[in-house]
């Protein structure tokens, strides 16, 4: 009996035990879990570049645009339907060749009947004169028919001139690049028909950079040429044309147009790209640094700097520097920095002074 009581109180224990472990469970698993660690804000990831010194002398290459010599949009100085349209796009006709046509009948008729009066005009005139000599008249209604006479050859003229404008020619060789409307369609007076290009000569626009333009001087440029992604191996030369005296919005650069005569043998139009190439006579020692076109940041003032990377304290700080030349592998800047310099190259405008950075390619390979 003793022992039954005693096994009995040890299993209550027991279930008093449990019922305590399960309590302090519920409630450890009723409280919120610890807050995650704060994050370092002022430390950002980012990829290096190590600076490279290369000459800034000899070679500049630029994108350019292709755009024709002239573009001139036709239209007919008098309305009416347009009966013939003899060109199709992407056509080479000659100066004076046939471009399209305006029914013609209405001033042709225009034309007869100014003649006519033209003729009763000059009648009227011849027997005023006769009457003059004879007394029958005075000088002033004589003077009256002159000036109709003289009138009413305006008209014929302009009635010549009306019906001339019914046909509508090339101005010079050109190239036919769009047409606005087709045949049998009414146009009003000065309504693009078609516009056609002069690509005799072709221009290549290209934006070039503020320290060029201020320092290049032709007697320092050896070879001017351009060069095709479809033709990689030719070159064909250059002669610079004008330049813009204004320098562009976003960047301090200058739209300098060059001329090259078009090869009869490839068929270059407007609005293909090419590579302009400027090579220039050494100029001393001048030297700059390549960095890729990303590592660039753009002030308020439109200038750039990069961020410069310290090993040592982890920290980045700003080196304005002066954008030159895009060439192969990036741009050529020059500015305080050192051979083996490490920039940031990629999300350089997230950064702000103070930041601190945690290389994702430490030697900026």
């Amino acid at each position: 009996m003793n022992r039954f009581c005693i096994l009995l109180k040890s299993r209550r224990l027991a279930c008093l035990g449990c019922l305590g472990c399960l309590a302090i469970l519920l409630i450890s698993g009723c409280e919120p879990p610890p807050p995650p660690a704060a994050i370092d804000q002022s430390v950002r990831p980012a990829r290096l570049y190590r600076v490279t010194p290369v000459s800034a002398g000899d070679r500049h290459q630029f994108v350019g645009r292709v755009e024709a010599a002239r573009t001139v949009d036709m239209s007919f100085q008098v309305p009416g339907m347009i009966t013939a349209f003899q060109v199709l796009e992407g056509q080479e006709v000659d100066q004076d060749s046939p471009i399209a046509n305006l029914d013609p009948e209405d001033y042709e008729l225009a034309l007869r009947e100014a003649l006519v009066q033209l003729n009763i005009a000059r009648q009227d005139y011849q027997r005023k004169q006769s009457l003059l000599k004879d007394k029958g008249i005075s000088e002033s209604q004589v003077d009256d028919a002159r000036a109709l006479y003289e009138l009413r050859g305006v008209h014929l003229a302009q009635a010549r001139e009306r019906l001339d404008d019914t046909r509508l020619t090339a101005p010079f060789r050109a190239y036919v690049s769009k047409r606005f409307v087709d045949d049998q369609v009414n146009v009003s007076a000065g309504q693009p028909v078609v516009r056609l290009l002069d690509l005799n000569t072709l221009h290549i626009i290209a934006s070039i950079p503020e320290n060029l333009v201020a320092t290049v001087t032709p007697a320092r440029v050896s070879s001017l040429s351009a060069r095709f992604p479809f033709l990689p191996d030719q070159r064909f030369p250059l002669e610079i044309r004008e330049n813009s005296g204004e320098a562009g919005d976003f960047a301090q650069t200058y739209e300098v147009t060059f001329a090259m005569e078009r090869p009869s043998e490839w068929n270059i139009l407007p609005g293909m790209t090419a590579t302009v190439e400027i090579e220039l006579h050494s100029q001393g020692n001048n030297t700059g640094f390549l960095v890729p076109q990303s590592a660039l940041v753009t002030t308020p003032d439109e200038s750039y700097f990069v961020w410069r990377y310290s090993p040592d304290t982890g920290e980045i700080e700003q080196v304005p520097v002066l954008a030159g030349a895009v060439i192969a592998g990036g741009v050529l800047v020059q500015g305080e920095l050192g051979a083996e310099d490490l920039i940031v190259s990629a999300g350089a405008h997230l950064l702000s002074p103070g930041m601190k950075i945690r290389p994702l390619n430490p030697t900026g390979d």
